[in-house]
């Protein structure tokens, strides 16, 4: 058989080989073109930038799992749908008269504005607004104080690590006093896996205590599978009771586990300080929070013992059990993984 050459003469030299030319024209183009794309839209990563990146979104999903569980204000202040619940519990504290308590908080969405309005209602045992009760370890007395806000936020921005809101309403305290309050809020988060940090900052002017600022810190990470570990630092500054109590801070290494059956089980050593009339430790314990979730996808019940050390009371060990059913609507969905 004679081999083909482009200079030979016929018909064979004026069609097939511009037609072989075109297509092989095409052909370098086109991989050429696919080669080039892929150099500048798809640069290099190392098996260290795709394993940093595996560990932050372990401990960020690891983070929302355990808030959501325990219905923690973190998860709830974040979540863009609506959310109702409805809280009975009992309180027994040595040397105290048992004290129930029934508290209802709710998030809902208000129409027409994108999930971006939010008509909020809560109380000190029940948050829906990034707040925190200090002291943490509540007293029967404190129970008998309820204290409920009632108010609108909004989102002023909403990014992927962080977002601030504006909240406007009233507080009513237990003697019936209304307190209208307006503020902002402030939420960071950084990822250095496999650590997540978490910074909350609130302020609220109120009509009748003025000012209040309350901060939080959270430093988080996952340990192994069924571990979650964070430590937190809280603040509060109020200019109500400055004279008397100055900057009171708490310090609260916690400790969470997964267990099988839709259950957890919380451990977490709180020390409260204050600043003033002199810096001390005004209450320090252990508490130990069981919860499970039982006969339907909202409903829970919780036993949390504990034991507190309060400087009020020469730091006596007092123990003390609280007894605590939920039923949480809304907001439900992927929140319990088999």
């Amino acid at each position: 058989m004679r081999d083909f050459h482009p200079h030979n003469s016929g018909h064979r030299q004026t069609h097939l080989p511009r037609r072989r030319t075109r297509f092989t024209l095409l052909l370098v183009a086109a991989l050429g073109g696919q080669t080039h794309a892929q150099y500048v839209t798809r640069p290099k990563t190392s098996g260290l930038d795709r394993f940093h990146a595996s560990l932050s979104v372990s401990v960020n999903e690891a983070a929302r799992w355990f808030d959501s569980f325990f219905e923690d204000e973190r998860y709830i202040a974040e979540e863009a749908t609506s959310r109702v619940r409805l809280r009975p519990s009992l309180l027994l504290e040595e040397g105290e008269a048992p004290r129930g308590r029934f508290s209802v908080g709710a998030s809902i969405n208000v129409p027409r504005f994108n999930r971006r309005l939010k008509l909020v209602l809560s109380s000190n045992e029940d948050r829906t607004d990034d707040s925190r009760k200090l002291p943490s370890f509540a007293t029967p007395d404190d129970i008998e104080g309820n204290e409920t806000n009632v108010g609108l936020r909004y989102t002023l921005s909403d990014r992927e690590h962080i977002d601030t809101r504006l909240a406007a309403g009233i507080k009513i305290g237990g003697n019936n006093i209304v307190d209208p309050f307006i503020g902002p809020r402030l939420r960071a988060s950084w990822q250095h896996a496999p650590w997540q940090t978490r910074f909350t900052e609130r302020v609220r002017w109120y009509t009748d205590i003025g000012w209040e600022s309350q901060t939080r810190l959270d430093v988080e990470r996952l340990l192994g599978d069924a571990w979650f570990f964070r430590v937190t630092l809280g603040a509060r500054l109020r200019e109500e009771d400055y004279d008397d109590s100055g900057l009171r801070y708490d310090f609260s290494p916690t400790l969470t586990q997964k267990l099988r059956h839709h259950a957890a089980i919380e451990y977490q050593w709180n020390t409260g300080f204050v600043t003033r009339p002199n810096h001390r430790v005004e209450e320090t314990g252990l508490r130990v929070r069981f919860r499970k979730q039982v006969w339907r996808d909202w409903l829970f019940y919780e036993v949390n013992p504990r034991l507190v050390f309060r400087n009020s009371d020469d730091f006596r060990p007092t123990p003390g059990i609280e007894f605590r059913l939920e039923a949480s609507f809304g907001g439900l969905d992927g929140k319990l993984p088999d």
